[in-house]
């Protein structure tokens, strides 16, 4: 069960890894999550959130269907017992029919006398006849349903343990959607600084002549007309 389970995980962990973009940034934090060899520059601490919260929610991911698949096969061990139960009821029927028809045999092989043992025969044997025509229908009735039980219960958990696994996959879809959205807004947000932070043209304010003083007045018409 481990070593099924195991695989199955596996097997989501890497379908959600070939759902995500692999380039830059995103392709240290997926060596991080597939535990690879990581490059040598420290994340932003906006993309180790993004990191961290990926990290997480696949963990998360892995446990519900780790739950999940124990939980399938702890249902098909359940309905196995049950079955099994009511096989045994129906086997130790036939045992308590066998073993009187072994009885009523060794009744009559135990009468030494002819008429006796003929006598013995004749009053047992529909008797016998019946026992050993009922024990061979309900064995054969019994080994049916045994096949069928287990045809239903491997079908009840590979139904139980597909549905699980379908699940963590969308859930993976989601995990890795939310990574790449989350490094998105860190790649707008910085682009967004960058713009606020770009330098404005220098445009020379308008000087009244009010605010000039006089013995430079003349200057500054002498550089207008000069202009």
């Amino acid at each position: 069960m481990k070593l099924y389970t195991q695989v199955i995980l596996l097997a989501v962990t890497l379908f959600s890894v070939t759902a995500v973009p692999r380039t830059g940034l995103e392709t240290t934090l997926f060596r991080m999550v597939l535990g690879g060899e990581v490059e040598p520059r420290a994340l932003t601490p906006a993309a180790q959130t993004c990191a961290n919260n990926y990290l997480n929610a696949t963990q998360k991911n892995g446990d519900i269907l780790a739950n999940s698949t124990n939980a399938c096969e702890e249902a098909a061990n359940r309905t196995k017992v049950a079955y099994v139960q009511s096989s045994n009821t129906t086997v130790n029927q036939i045992r308590a029919q066998l073993l009187s028809l072994e009885q009523n045999l060794q009744l009559c092989r135990n009468e030494t006398d002819s008429a006796r043992f003929l006598n013995c025969t004749v009053s047992t044997f529909d008797q016998n006849l019946q026992l050993l025509d009922t024990s061979n229908s309900q064995a054969y009735t019994a080994q049916t349903q045994f096949n069928s039980n287990e045809t239903q219960v491997s079908a009840a958990r590979t139904n139980c343990i597909s549905a699980a696994v379908s699940e963590a996959k969308v859930q993976s879809i989601q995990i890795a959607n939310d990574f790449d959205t989350c490094l998105a807004k860190i790649s707008e947000q910085r682009d967004m600084i960058q713009v606020e932070q770009k330098p404005q043209p220098f445009l020379p304010a308008q000087i009244s002549k009010e605010q000039v003083p006089e013995k430079h007045q003349q200057e500054l018409e002498d550089m207008s007309l000069t202009n």
